[in-house]
């Protein structure tokens, strides 16, 4: 693998998808490097999947780069889903479902539980997309990095009273799964309950070191991992390896149910 260049998007959503679309265009403008996007940074409703699939596109061809398009709320079939996308090689693929609907901000009454979705694989780096909340479910993590994954990718809408703790946990993921983590959130959005969402974007090596963090403004930030860290980290720690050797048969009967497309029930909304 050869050193990776993400771009870290953070911005403030604002009302019309177009609008969120042209933001992300103009902060990506002279840019090189994959974007990565935060959660429902296209809408706080449901879209249709279509144009969902779309938008990603458009951007990818845009930018004449492979895109990490964070998980958006949709509409597939009449079903309400969180779902990541990603544009890889010039074509749209699925990255992600969210697992674990919120229950803070009340998804457990219309989301419909997900799927596990295998990492992705851009430019030799696998990356595991983990949906927002997700991220406290240590056996998604887990399972990614039984599945090779290099970075662990958290799309998130994390409010300011949360931050902490989410940047502790994204340091755990890293240094546990030797991975490196990147959470990429909203910023100056309103959450269902009021609450507003506050940016700093982060970043962890897979030693569980800071590598990067952002204020709350809208930015495009770019980042370059290397991937000579991950033998430095090996040669001291053992955690990846003995999670393959002595613990992945523990995980068998979870990856076959969160695989399931018939494991969760799900409830329709009006919106």
């Amino acid at each position: 693998m050869d050193r990776l260049k993400l771009i870290i998007m953070q911005f403030r959503r604002r009302s019309l998808p177009e609008e969120n679309i042209f933001t992300a265009l103009s902060l990506l403008k002279g840019s090189k490097g994959i974007p990565l996007f935060s959660e429902n940074w296209i809408s706080n409703r449901p879209i249709n999947i279509d144009d969902y699939y779309h938008y990603v596109e458009k951007i990818g061809n845009k930018i004449e780069s492979d895109v990490l398009a964070g998980v958006q709320y949709v509409n597939e079939n009449g079903i309400i889903k969180s779902i990541g996308l990603a544009y890889i090689n010039g074509r749209v693929v699925r990255s992600c479902e969210k697992i674990n609907p919120s229950k803070a901000v009340y998804e457990r009454k219309f989301l419909k539980s997900g799927i596990y979705i295998k990492p992705v694989t851009i430019n030799g780096w696998k990356i595991g997309c983990v949906a927002c909340v997700d991220i406290f479910y240590p056996e998604i993590s887990r399972i990614h990095a039984i599945n090779d994954a290099n970075i662990i990718y958290n799309p998130a809408s994390i409010p300011l009273d949360g931050l902490n703790l989410w940047h502790s946990v994204l340091s755990t993921r890293a240094s546990e799964n030797i991975v490196f983590s990147v959470g990429v959130n909203n910023t100056r959005t309103a959450y269902p309950d009021g609450r507003i969402t506050s940016g700093h974007s982060i970043a962890f090596n897979p030693h569980g070191d800071l590598i990067l963090t952002s204020g709350d403004q809208d930015v495009a930030l770019p980042i370059i991992l290397d991937d000579k860290y991950f033998d430095y980290v090996e040669r001291r720690w053992a955690f990846k390896e003995d999670l393959k050797n002595k613990y992945s048969k523990y995980y068998k009967n979870l990856i076959t149910s969160l695989t399931n497309k018939n494991h969760s029930i799900h409830t329709k909304a009006t919106f």
